[in-house]
C-alpha cells in the first residue's frame, strides 16, 4: 500500500505501509529530480518490505492499494510511482502491465490487470493557508495526476477511465457517517438507544464546494434537518458562494451562536 502519511495509516491498522519515500530511499532512480528532497526523505525513509525485483516477481515489491491521505508535497515523484502502479501487472512495481492499451479488451485494457485500487480522503481542490489566497489541495493533485493519465492513456477520447473511489466531504458516505456518530454521542448522553432522529443537524465549514455543497445535498437516512453555515476563516472570503448557505457569518463563534438561536437552545 502506499500511504502518504505515515502516522495516519497506521492509525487506521495498516501494518504493510508502504510510501514514495521509501521507495524512492532505495531506488533513487525512479525520479532523479527529487534528489534536492534527499535529506527529507532520510528523515523517515525505512527499508522496503521486499525489493523491486523484475528476475523474480514473484518476490518483488507488491502493492496492493494505493491511498491519498494528505496533500502530497513532492508531486512528481507520486505522480511517477502511482503512474507505475497503474500500469503495472498485479501491482508488481517495475512491471507493465501486456494488456495496456488492447482495443479489444475492455477499459482499452487499462487497470484489466490486478492493477492496485486507487482512493483519495480528500476532494478538495483549495484550502486555506497562511498565504492570503487559497492553495491546491489534495483535488489538485488529482486533477493534474489526471491530466497525466489522459496524456498517458488516451483517456475518453479513447475509451479509457481513470477508476478511483473519493472520500471525504461532500460525498454522502462522510455525512452518514458524522450523523451516525452524533445520534451515538446523544444516545450516549442520554444513557441509551433513541429512536427519534436529531431534530435539526449544522454542518458549519468555510469550503462552498465541499463543506456547504454536502450539507446542502445531504438527505439524511432518519429524516433530520442539515442546515449549512458558511464561516468567513478560509477559502471563502466573500462574494457570492458556488453553494449558497443558510447562513454566512464571520466565524465559528457566530456559527455557533446562530445555531443555537435557530435551535432554540
Amino acid at each position: 500500500m502506499i500511504d502518504y502519511s505515515l502516522l495516519t495509516s497506521s492509525r487506521y491498522g495498516f501494518e504493510t505501509v508502504v510510501t514514495p519515500g521509501d521507495i524512492y530511499a532505495a531506488y533513487p532512480d525512479i525520479w532523479p529530480f527529487s534528489s534536492n528532497f534527499d535529506d527529507y526523505y532520510k528523515r523517515f525513509a525505512r527499508p522496503l518490505p521486499s525489493p523491486i525485483d523484475l528476475a523474480r516477481p514473484s518476490e518483488s515489491l507488491k502493492i496492493d492499494a494505493i491511498f491519498v491521505y494528505n496533500d502530497p508535497r513532492d508531486w512528481g515523484l507520486d505522480t511517477t510511482v502511482m503512474l507505475d502502479l497503474l500500469m503495472s501487472s498485479q501491482g508488481i512495481m517495475g512491471t507493465l502491465s501486456p494488456k495496456n492499451n488492447n482495443p479489444n479488451l475492455p477499459n482499452r485494457g487499462y487497470l484489466q490487470d490486478g492493477q492496485p485500487p486507487l482512493y483519495y480522503s480528500n476532494p478538495d481542490l483549495w484550502w486555506a493557508a497562511r498565504y492570503h489566497l487559497p492553495r491546491l489541495g489534495q483535488g489538485g493533485f488529482r486533477e493534474a495526476f489526471e491530466g497525466v493519465w489522459t496524456a498517458v492513456t488516451g483517456g475518453e477520447r479513447m475509451g479509457v477511465k481513470m477508476q478511483k473511489t473519493v472520500i471525504g466531504k461532500p460525498f454522502k458516505g462522510t455525512y452518514d457517517f458524522a450523523e451516525k456518530r452524533l445520534r451515538d454521542i446523544r444516545d450516549s448522553m442520554a444513557g441509551g438507544a433513541s429512536h427519534t432522529p436529531l431534530r435539526k443537524i449544522f454542518m458549519v465549514g468555510d469550503n462552498p464546494e465541499s463543506d456547504i455543497r454536502g450539507g446542502n445535498t445531504h438527505k439524511s437516512p432518519h429524516g433530520s434537518e442539515w442546515l449549512s453555515i458558511l464561516v468567513r476563516t478560509g477559502v471563502y472570503q466573500n462574494g457570492e458562494p458556488s453553494w449558497k448557505p443558510r447562513v454566512i457569518v464571520d466565524n465559528v463563534s457566530e456559527a455557533v451562536k446562530w445555531a443555537m438561536e435557530d435551535a432554540k437552545v
